[in-house]
């Protein structure tokens, strides 16, 4: 027989290194400052702009009805609504949560990219 064979034949099983498993702290010793999440999305939100470095505004036509529709948005929505109605009361505002969008009635684009200069605080 060749020495090979003999010796795939044999298993000689190598120790495993003892692994520690990791110990989560108690929810007692746990601050709510020391958690990762920053609050976003509670009284705030972002609006990025375009990879062109336009707003997400635009004109919708659909028959005779012209609405602005502002896209892209993420976190509040309903801060953002607020921020808008305060901006002017008389915008007709509807929501789209699940897709984080909204609608105003008229075509008020250049209004609201105004606005979004304004108010911006993102330096691109």
């Amino acid at each position: 027989m060749r020495p090979s064979s003999i010796l795939s034949k044999i298993h000689i099983k190598t120790p495993k290194p003892e692994l520690q498993l990791f110990q989560f702290p108690k929810l007692s010793e746990i601050s709510y400052k020391d958690l990762p999440n920053n609050g976003f999305g509670i009284n705030n939100y972002f609006i990025p702009k375009t990879k062109f470095n336009h707003w997400p505004v635009y004109i919708k036509i659909q028959n005779t009805k012209i609405t602005t529709e502002i896209k892209r948005i993420q976190g509040d929505l309903l801060k953002l609504r607020e921020d808008l109605l305060n901006f002017n009361p008389n915008y007709k505002l509807t929501i789209n949560s699940t897709a984080g969008i909204v609608n105003i009635k008229g075509n008020v684009v250049e209004e609201i990219k105004n606005y979004l200069d304004k108010n911006s605080t993102s330096t691109q």
